[in-house]
């Protein structure tokens, strides 16, 4: 029976179907990539403390936040560049150099630009990372374990989301500036760790140098990428609102729904990543494109919460899960070439932004209920790509 795993575009050094893991390695990668995002994720938790001190505005908010999300999709593709002329390990430091000199500049901000140019630096930090982590993890794994290793990466990912708002609540009490000055003693720390980590050296080009074109980012990986930002960055936010709005919840309560499919994510990425390595990428997509879209839907259309607690929290989780696949087959269509792993991330930010927009648009139109049912297409087409291309490998 064939094997969805799609081949690699091209020979990535060293890439050994390993018996072990080189966890010291991937341990300094995993600390790395918790550290840009707190360095990302920590702004939200801290704006209303900083906003006080700082006389920033609720336009200042939204400045803010579009400044630290513009460097991170700007910066995918340099550090895919930095990737492929320097180095996995180079990349990783520079990004963390980058996250512990934006938080010292917001740590010591006195007023609103020194503030907001700590965000960019921050966003700078996260987009120069990505690149550089997947084209590590992938090597790490192996063939074999490649999947496991991919999940067990996006756990550390959701660590970070959650170290950040420990950080945030403990700002409320230590000031916001202990906060900052915290994430940057963490990515200071985390680059001493991988200075001195054994990484994989720099990818290998392919044979006779021959260049990939722009367009070969936009493929299976990518699709599934992006569906899956779509769902992460469309769906799932407005998932408070619509319990407060529509089920008549308190805002504690939702923000706990949130945060229990956050926290349901960790095994379920852990998960995913296993069943990628035994039944394949691609089947592994289909099947949580099904448990995404009945999930969605009994969420959607339950008449309240009491009913629709658990599919939602149980959707939250499984659209997490779907990132690390995305990163498994990015690993083998472009792992060999850094810049095509950055413009596969900034796909994914475009999807989600336009998907966040065309909800909210809907939303005000339509409703909340009919432009959350709208967006479930989403999960059917992962299902749909993911029989689509299979069918084409089996073929092939």
């Amino acid at each position: 029976m064939p094997s969805d795993e799609p081949p690699a575009a091209s020979p990535v050094a060293p890439s050994p179907d390993r018996t072990s893991v080189p966890w010291v390695a991937f341990g300094a990668t995993s600390a790395a990539y918790m550290a840009v995002t707190v360095g990302e994720s920590i702004l939200a938790p801290l704006y209303p403390a900083a906003a006080g001190d700082l006389g920033l505005g609720l336009g200042d908010a939204g400045a803010a936040l579009g400044l630290l999300t513009g460097s991170i999709a700007v910066a995918n593709v340099a550090g895919g560049f930095l990737l492929a002329r320097c180095g996995p390990k180079a990349g990783i430091v520079a990004a963390l150099t980058l996250a512990a000199a934006g938080a010292a500049v917001a740590a010591t901000a006195p007023g609103v630009w020194p503030f907001l140019a700590g965000q960019v630096l921050l966003g700078l930090a996260a987009g120069t990372f990505f690149a550089s982590g997947i084209q590590t993890v992938g090597t790490l794994g192996g063939a074999s374990r490649r999947g496991m290793v991919m999940g067990v990466f996006g756990v550390a990912f959701s660590a970070g989301l959650t170290l950040a708002a420990l950080l945030g609540a403990a700002g409320a009490v230590l000031g916001w500036r202990a906060a900052f000055a915290a994430t940057g003693v963490f990515a200071a720390l985390a680059a001493l760790g991988v200075a001195v980590a054994d990484l994989p050296p720099a990818p290998r080009a392919p044979r006779g140098g021959a260049r990939r074109p722009l367009r070969d980012a936009l493929g299976l990986a990518a699709g599934v990428g992006s569906l899956a930002a779509a769902t992460q960055y469309g769906t799932v936010v407005f998932l408070p609102v619509f319990a407060v709005s529509v089920w008549d919840v308190e805002p504690g309560a939702a923000a706990l729904l949130l945060a229990a499919g956050r926290t349901l994510s960790v095994p379920a990425k852990a998960v995913a990543g296993h069943l990628s390595d035994r039944i394949g990428p691609l089947a592994t997509t289909g099947h949580l494109g099904i448990a995404l879209a009945a999930s969605g839907v009994a969420w959607v259309v339950a008449p309240d919460g009491r009913w629709g607690a658990v599919p939602a929290v149980a959707f939250v989780a499984a659209v997490s899960a779907v990132f690390p696949i995305a990163n498994v087959l990015a690993f083998g269509e472009l792992g060999d070439r850094g810049p095509l792993l950055g413009a596969f991330r900034s796909v994914q930010m475009g999807a989600g932004a336009a998907a966040a927009a065309a909800i909210g648009t809907g939303a005000h139109a339509l409703g909340l209920r009919p432009a959350l049912l709208a967006s479930l297409i989403a999960p059917v087409l992962l299902v749909v790509l993911s029989r689509r291309a299979g069918a084409a490998l089996g073929a092939g």
